[in-house]
């Protein structure tokens, strides 16, 4: 810490989430990384001059307690690339732009998610994007797959029996519908759906003065497609 005030440095802590428990709610971690939640809540509640930034699925719980407005403490949650994968698409030498949007669309912007299907289009289809989108269907991929396979298992029971919830309905659904027929107590709910927010499985709409929860549809493929439980 002495460093960090005489120096003014710049620490990336990349893929924090390792360092966090699976079958647990978000936040909690390991036995044997307990010690990193000391590092962290010295470095945000210390005067320095440094900067620390923390790449994750998920926030450590202490991170979640610190941040605010008035706070040194900011969470930022990235977004998708969005028109700025033409670029990725061009140098996969991928055709007919006037589609790309509808595939960014499509696989929200992420752009590991794109250049897995992107690859997948130039493999298949030659790179006829049009060809790929007529079929209108999702596809994952055994990489894409893969891909998603360490964060949904990561999930403890309850988050596992909501995204499997929210994953049979293709609109948003509200606190009510879920209470009606998810077999949860309100109490469960609210731990389940705040925990899948912090790891952004979950997304959060208003609409009508009303909070709606949904599963994006690539998050919702896989959990059907790979039955999880």
């Amino acid at each position: 810490m002495e460093y960090l005030r005489k120096n003014r440095c710049l620490i990336i802590f990349d893929d924090v989430q390792t360092l966090l428990s699976n079958g647990q709610l978000a936040g909690n971690y390991r036995p044997d990384c307990e010690n990193y939640s000391i590092l962290f809540r010295q470095i945000a509640e210390t005067t320095h001059n440094s900067c620390f930034i923390l790449h994750t699925w998920e926030n450590p719980r202490e991170i979640t307690a610190l941040t605010g407005e008035n706070s040194p403490v900011r969470t930022l949650q990235l977004k998708g690339i969005g028109t700025d994968a033409a670029e990725l698409f061009r140098n996969k030498n991928l055709l007919n732009p006037e589609k790309w949007e509808n595939l960014i669309n499509v696989y929200q912007g992420n752009p590991l998610w794109l250049k897995i299907v992107a690859a997948t289009i130039q493999e298949i289809f030659r790179g006829r994007v049009a060809d790929f989108l007529k079929y209108d269907m999702l596809f994952l991929g055994e990489e894409l797959a893969a891909a998603l396979h360490p964060q949904i298992n990561r999930l403890s029971e309850l988050e596992k029996k909501l995204i499997c919830r929210l994953s049979r309905e293709a609109n948003s659904v509200s606190i009510e519908q879920l209470l009606e027929d998810a077999d949860l107590s309100p109490s469960e709910l609210f731990n389940g759906l705040q925990s899948l927010g912090r790891r952004s499985l979950v997304e959060i709409e208003e609409m009508d003065n009303e909070t709606l929860f949904s599963v994006c549809p690539v998050v919702r493929q896989y959990v059907i497609s790979n039955s999880v439980n």
